[in-house]
């Protein structure tokens, strides 16, 4: 279950809280479908038995539910890839086509939709070149969210191990992207109208974003109650008809964990092998406790923390103080002033508590940003206590307000997969004993009076909650591997364990470091998945799971600088060329410094391989040579740590470096200092014009180079 930083709680209230004016009991007449542009049938003597059976689920008032269509199309159709241009790939290692199907095969007569699938190429080859031999059976992976779109998967997956022996399947969902996408625009509509300063009407706003949303679907001819998680496993199985595919291994992370299991129910005979990863319940159970979930990773990183004594020294008592600065946000939101922009058309911006407390919650997902969560956490302590600008413009600046994979992010699909498979009325079950145990927590991500509202709203749009067997935990006898990180935030192993518990023929492994998707997110995942695909019935290969990721080394203490808060502030307010003489600035100082440096040392170490004797005027080109090498250590110390900061997460950088940047810090006044020293030497005399000439310049560079860190923040005082 995909969620974005400053969008949790919009996410998790707005997307399954859809309102309409339109009654419940109120029928929508089917879409006319035009003759002269259907596809042709599919001859049913030609599909395999059950694709014709009837489905259990029948709708509210009916008795018996119509016979399910799988495919409005004979066969996929190639067509070119719409990410051409974006994603770098050679002509036969990427392939895309599309596939026609019943928008909702529970209503006889539904338009047909056309979906857009992805082929990613079996490479041949393992990641140090070596020819591997390719397995003939191909896997599917299916995508998460609800609603991330293809593009932001290819992009990740186009390197994975897995596809080094594997072809690999994505079929975009339908409603995302350039699967019949619709509201595309969702969260990015009359922005203006949108920012409030109280936390509840904000949400509210949301609420009135999704009523929007269905009102603009049924408008367009969108049958809304097409889109659910079982008519999405009835696209996969039609996407492997289509290709003529016998069977696949399927691959499921996050909402495609759920919908494997619901695959498994819809396409038995096509499924050899099965890994789902971060587990979302079929019949939700706990999911939507998220103040729990995210307590109990909370609570595993302070005793983390606790274990390392640089940690524990850095950042005491940091839990308590971190729910401290979220409940006054809670409070008091944190209102800017910041320049008029599409982001913010009213030129005030508003930070609310789901940022405060999303952002380390989105950190937490990948293994690999885990070394920065106690100082971004203790980052946006010290940020709330101070109501410091610096830092919260730069947050609010940075935001992303479509998701993953921006305008082609399926809210609309996600909105109605939520209200119709359960996920609010889940909310609605538990918001009050969330809220009594996580007062702080909870009430960070949902609204106790919204969130009970939330499955009346989908009710109100037609979207009631689905029920029926296809709901009910799967039992099966498919060989599947269960896996799920120990620091999953938001689909934790309690969940992974309730689920596997339950299959009945389940291989259940934990990742001891990982966040969310270990087999997407570690680079022996593919390794492990094809481990498992080549032989589904073998001991699983757990190598990956034993040595794949390590427990993180947290940066302790960090260095709060704001320097690159700044940074990212100017940049987005102001014209790209507006930064341009801060790059030159900073570019010919050190540069200046640099050559300078390398120039001295040279001409020492030439003297002494000459032995010729010093020349006079020495004590000058000493003074410049130091501040030279102050210069380029300063630089050269900041640019280190800054990669070290941003390889975990770009967010480290909006509240400072590892601690040890300060001694680079320092190095900066020292510079300007010798700097000076030196230019006072030089203009004293003792060498030629040429020398002066030099050392001066040089000099003058320390000092500027010294100018530019001071202007910027990045002086230890």
């Amino acid at each position: 279950m995909s969620m974005r930083t400053g969008l949790l709680a919009a996410v998790l209230l707005s997307a399954a809280s859809a309102l309409s004016a339109q009654p419940p009991d109120e029928a929508v007449p089917a879409p006319e479908i035009d003759e002269a542009i259907a596809a042709p049938a599919i001859d049913d003597a030609a599909m395999p038995p059950a694709a014709l059976d009837g489905d259990p689920l029948a709708l509210p008032g009916e008795d018996v539910p119509p016979a399910i269509e799988w495919l409005r199309a004979p066969r996929a159709e190639p067509v070119v890839c719409p990410f051409r241009g974006r994603i770098e790939y050679r002509p036969g290692e990427i392939e895309c086509g599309l596939i026609q199907v019943p928008e909702n095969r529970e209503v006889a007569g539904s338009r047909s939709i056309e979906l857009h699938y992805v082929r990613i190429v079996a490479k041949g080859r393992d990641a140090d070149g070596k020819t591997v031999e390719k397995r003939g059976d191909p896997v599917v992976y299916l995508t998460g969210g609800p609603g991330a779109p293809a593009a932001y998967y290819v992009q990740r997956f186009k390197d994975h191990r897995l596809v080094e022996r594997r072809d690999l399947y994505i079929l975009e969902q339908r409603g995302i992207g350039s699967s019949s996408q619709f509201c595309r625009f969702y969260g990015t509509r009359n922005r203006a109208d949108k920012v409030r300063e109280d936390y509840v009407a904000q949400q509210r706003v949301e609420l009135e974003q999704a009523r929007a949303c269905a009102d603009q679907a049924r408008a367009q001819g969108v049958d809304l109650r097409g889109y659910n998680t079982i008519e999405n496993a009835r696209d996969v199985r039609a996407l492997r008809l289509a290709l003529g595919l016998p069977d696949w291994n399927v691959w499921g992370i996050s909402y495609g964990s759920v919908l494997g299991q619901a695959l498994a129910r819809v396409d038995r005979e096509g499924i050899r092998a099965m890994a789902i990863d971060a587990i979302v319940p079929i019949d939700i159970g706990d999911l939507m406790r998220i103040g729990r979930w995210y307590a109990r990773d909370l609570d595993k990183l302070d005793e983390a923390c606790a274990a390392q004594p640089a940690c524990a020294a850095a950042y005491p008592d940091q839990r308590r103080r971190y729910e401290a600065a979220i409940a006054a946000v809670l409070e008091q939101p944190v209102v800017l002033d910041v320049q008029p922009s599409e982001t913010w058309p009213g030129g005030r911006a508003v930070i609310h508590a789901d940022l405060v407390a999303g952002l380390p919650f989105m950190l937490l997902y990948e293994e690999k940003t885990h070394a920065a969560l106690p100082a971004v956490i203790e980052g946006l302590i010290a940020a709330v206590e101070q109501r410091d600008p610096v830092v919260f413009k730069a947050l609010a600046l940075a935001g992303d307000l479509g998701g993953p994979g921006g305008n082609d992010f399926g809210a609309g699909m996600s909105m109605a997969i939520r209200c119709q498979d359960g996920y609010m009325d889940a909310l609605a079950r538990q918001v009050a004993e969330e809220h009594a145990e996580q007062p702080v927590l909870a009430r960070a991500f949902t609204s106790l009076e919204l969130a009970a509202e939330a499955p009346a709203a989908c009710a109100q749009a037609g979207l009631p909650m689905r029920t029926g067997a296809d709901y009910a935990p799967l039992q099966t006898d498919l060989p599947i591997v269960v896996a799920n990180g120990a620091w999953d935030p938001v689909t934790p192993p309690p969940l992974a364990r309730y689920v596997a518990d339950r299959l009945g023929n389940a291989r259940y492994v934990e990742f001891p470091h990982a966040g969310h998707g270990p087999t997407r997110s570690l680079e022996c995942g593919g390794e492990f998945l094809n481990a498992f695909f080549d032989d589904p019935a073998a001991p699983l290969k757990m190598d990956c799971v034993e040595e794949g990721g390590k427990a993180a080394t947290y940066f302790a203490p960090y260095w709060a600088t704001q320097a690159f808060a700044r940074g990212a502030a100017f940049v987005a307010e102001q014209p790209r060329k507006a930064l341009l003489p801060h790059l030159a600035w900073a570019g010919l100082a050190f540069g200046i410094a640099l050559l300078g440096l390398v120039v001295l040392l040279f001409a020492w170490l030439g003297r002494r391989l000459d032995r010729a004797p010093r020349p006079a005027g020495s004590l000058p080109r000493w003074a410049t040579g130091l501040a030279a090498l102050a210069t380029v250590g300063h630089g050269a110390g900041i640019g280190v740590a800054a990669a070290l900061a941003a390889r975990a997460t770009p967010a480290m950088l909006v509240f400072g470096l590892p601690g040890w940047a300060v001694w680079a810090a320092w190095a900066a006044p020292v510079a300007g200092a010798l700097g000076l020293l030196a230019l006072v030497l030089v203009l004293a005399g003792g060498q030629g014009r040429a020398g002066k000439l030099a050392c001066g310049l040089v000099a003058l560079a320390a000092i500027a180079a010294s100018a530019f860190s001071w202007w910027w923040g990045l002086w230890p005082v």
